[in-house]
């Protein structure tokens, strides 16, 4: 369906100046042929699923280009307008409407779609797209699906290869000889191998079955495994350490929409898990031997050694390991460190020598795409793991979340003290609360789970105790100790305790329900519901003077709401200027179609200025780009960068404009019960239109009329007035005001404003935008230096919807 509205005239831009989308989709064929070139999208396709499906796969094998695969439910991706010339979509528009993708650099994708996924496999209608995000090369590629009524059993694969050394830190070595040691050895507890590497590869494998079949997993994953001499002594040794891969989080930058919680760190493991793809294809990238291992388990080449815990040795059998064997038990060890690497791990700072203690983790600007505590270029983010931990009074039976809404990392002491806040956990597990401030895992999945021993009581006395990182040489007081991951618990013969026991725990008890929140639960979800935004002004406290107008011009079920999106803000010298969008509400967020220039957000250019437009056009040297999420904003540290806990609602704005852009936190600007009544124009002289906000007294009286006046300034160049007067019946004379400000990546400064003109509204009826959608209008504008805009008594209109939003 093209959009039938594209040519009503939209202030300055016309809806003429976007082409907008077209929705129409084809039922998708068996073994689709796509054929791509460099940013084109291919034809819209949907595939229908009934109540029976436990699985729905989408497959693209093909070659040349870089075809990349996206699916969402329900509503169709928007398509190229065949009666224009230039790209009215692309590949970023295509992922911003994607609820699942696969994009990485080979033309080879597939997505797989579960009932207990963030968007859940349902009944209904699937729709699929395909981009070849190449800049050069053609692609080519066969596009199926397929649908199982068999739920899936996912799997753990091993890759005994690829060593690599570290010459500052051995620990850091990956060395695959581990696996290759040709030292003879006798089969043990039904492991069959006759060698000691091959039966370290039988017990890891075993290993990693046992995690399938416990934790239910349905995806495959690729776990990197190493020997590295880890060291230790005649006390104590590190057996193994295990960990994800890498992290990643969903931001308006950079979608992934797949994952439940914005602006937060997940796990490789839990991030494919919920985008059914692969790692390289969630990510993004190339898709190279070792691109797809979402864990790295490495185990002590040392262990063996005399000197080394006098000498014990791994038991690599089957069966676990009975009567007085004094052996290191192999699989509860490996599936101990992998469970780990499934997302039983925080990120939140434990070490004071890498930054402030109880500090969140973001990205360095030291070393790109490593995790940091300090001097960040993005983030600090929550992570999905510690946002289920508790901080909880045993005394007073209270508790406060452990991450939770902060600004600027207010609560890092809170965090540090509480990680230090109990006595010590012993090598044999055993542990006793008492009371005091602790830490302790609040979702209530585990809490009332059946292997909780404490499931009986009440909160918080029910939440599992989580082990706070002290020196376990210490009996009454905490010391930090670094690298701790705040990821164990402290409930004696539990898998997941700090400290290897001679139980030989093979059941990963609390592991099972805790993972469940972080993405690894089997039960069918519920759909996710987005924020509706209110309309009118929003803008950041941290860049006052900047803001910009949002408006809904149609209502459509289907493909999203279609909202205007007007940006006021200020040049390189602090001369006003504004930028125009105009794009549907998807899932939440704003996504703006494309004009001509390739831009979503643009700039026109203006040939009179005077008593009438003789014409105006989009201004090709400058590009620009909009995105705003109106979703989960108060995780962004972009609101946390100063109190907003008094917004009746936050988003998020990316912004890009030539050279600069930005991440803003906006919220609406008018008070609660305020009237956005819209946006209005002339339609018989379109070019310049403005903003009207009623507010009316809560104690009766006349109403202030606000108005924001987009208009022709200066030597044809898109500029914006502000004014405001109290309406006197169905009349209202505004005094209008030029502000001089600071540049959208500037420091900011105080404004400067000055009179420049005056405009005169007359209603046609009371309550304008609710119940009148006409009038009049006289402006008189005279700039300084030169130039003017008059206007004598034009019919004006409402452009968009009215609407009246609902007081928070």
């Amino acid at each position: 369906m093209m959009r039938r509205y594209v040519n009503a005239a939209y202030l300055a831009i016309a809806l003429s100046c976007f082409a907008g989308a077209a929705f129409a989709q084809t039922a998708l064929a068996p073994n689709t042929t796509v054929t791509l070139a460099p940013g084109q999208v291919s034809n819209g396709y949907y595939f229908d699923v009934d109540a029976s499906a436990k699985s729905l796969t989408f497959t693209l094998s093909g070659t040349g280009g870089d075809l990349d695969l996206f699916v969402r439910y329900a509503t169709p991706f928007p398509q190229q307008v065949t009666t224009v010339q230039y790209a009215t979509v692309d590949g970023e528009m295509i992922n911003r409407y994607a609820q699942y993708h696969s994009i990485n650099s080979t033309s080879n994708d597939s997505i797989t779609i579960l009932p207990d996924n963030r968007f859940p496999l349902k009944a209904g209608r699937w729709y699929v797209t395909v981009a070849n995000d190449a800049l050069s090369g053609i692609g080519t590629g066969t596009l199926t699906a397929t649908v199982s009524t068999v739920a899936p059993v996912g799997s753990i694969t091993f890759d005994f290869g690829h060593p690599s050394t570290d010459p500052n830190d051995a620990t850091n070595d990956c060395d695959d000889s581990f696996w290759t040691d040709t030292t003879a050895a006798t089969p043990v507890g039904g492991n069959p191998g006759t060698t000691l590497g091959e039966q370290r590869k039988n017990a890891l494998d075993y290993a990693g079955q046992q995690l399938v079949q416990q934790l239910g997993i349905q995806v495959p994953l690729v776990v990197h495994a190493c020997g590295a001499h880890l060291g230790g002594d005649g006390d104590s040794a590190p057996l193994a350490q295990a960990g994800p891969t890498t992290f990643l989080y969903d931001t308006p930058q950079f979608p992934s929409n797949f994952l439940p919680k914005k602006y937060t760190w997940y796990p490789s493991t839990i991030a494919v898990r919920l985008g059914g793809a692969t790692l390289c294809s969630i990510g993004g990238g190339p898709c190279d031997a070792v691109s797809n291992e979402v864990i790295e388990a490495v185990f002590n080449e040392d262990i063996g050694n005399s000197d080394v815990i006098g000498g014990e040795e791994f038991y690599f059998g089957y069966t676990t390991p009975t009567g007085a064997s004094r052996s290191l038990d192999f699989v509860s060890i490996a599936m101990h460190e992998m469970t780990h690497g499934l997302g039983f791990t925080g990120l939140v700072n434990t070490d004071d020598t890498q930054g402030p203690l109880g500090a969140k983790p973001g990205l360095s600007t030291a070393t790109p795409h490593v995790i940091s505590y300090q001097n960040l270029t993005e983030g600090p983010y929550d992570d999905i793991y510690d946002d289920s931990v508790a901080i909880v009074d045993s005394t007073a039976k209270t508790y406060q979340p452990f991450l939770g809404y902060e600004v600027n990392g207010t609560r890092d002491a809170l965090r540090g003290a509480a990680m230090t806040s109990g006595p010590t956990v012993t090598s044999s597990g055993s542990y006793n609360p008492g009371t005091f401030t602790d830490i302790r895992w609040s979702d209530p999945v585990a809490a009332s789970s059946s292997v909780n021993i404490n499931a009986s009581r009440s909160p918080p006395d029910n939440f599992p105790s989580l082990y706070a990182p002290c020196d376990k040489s210490k009996t009454t007081t905490c010391e930090t100790q670094p690298s701790s991951t705040l990821s164990h618990t402290v409930q004696a013969g539990d898998m997941m305790n700090a400290f290897y026991s001679d139980a030989n725990l093979r059941s990963m008890g609390l592991a099972v329900p805790m993972l469940a929140p972080l993405g690894w639960s089997t039960t069918v979800a519920a759909s996710p519901s987005f924020t509706t935004p209110s309309t009118g002004n929003w803008y950041d406290v941290a860049h006052s003077g900047h803001g910009f107008d949002f408006q809904i011009f149609a209502q459509d079920s289907v493909h999203g709401d279609v909202y205007g999106l007007t940006f006021y803000t200020y040049d390189s010298n602090g001369k006003p200027e504004w930028y125009q969008a105009v794009g549907n509400l998807v899932d939440g967020v704003f996504v703006p179609s494309l004009d001509a220039n390739g831009n979503s957000l643009h700039r026109i250019t203006y040939q009179a200025t005077t008593t009438s437009i003789t014409s105006y056009s989009l201004d090709p040297r400058v590009s620009g780009s909009v995105t705003v999420d109106f979703n989960q904003a108060q995780n962004a540290p972009e609101c946390r960068n100063r109190d907003r806990s008094g917004a009746s609602q936050l988003a998020v704005m990316y912004w890009n404009i030539g050279a600069d852009s930005g991440f803003w936190c906006v919220q609406p600007i008018a008070p609660s019960g305020a009237t956005p009544n819209g946006m209005w124009y002339a339609s018989s002289d379109s070019g310049w239109g403005f903003e009207l906000v009623d507010v009316t007294p809560s104690g009766g009286g006349s109403a202030s009329i606000t108005v924001v006046l987009y208009l022709p300034g200066p030597n044809g160049q898109p500029n914006w007035l502000i004014g405001s007067g109290t309406e006197q019946g169905l009349n209202v004379t505004i005094p209008l005001l030029q502000t001089a400000g600071y540049c959208r990546a500037c420091t900011p400064v105080a404004l400067a404003t000055q009179s420049v003109g005056t405009m005169s509204i007359t209603f046609d009826t009371a309550n304008p935008g609710v119940g009148t959608t006409t009038g009049k209008a006289t402006i008189s504008v005279s700039y300084p230096g030169g130039g003017s805009f008059v206007r004598d008594n034009i019919r004006i209109s409402l452009l968009s919807l009215a609407t009246r939003n609902t007081p928070p």
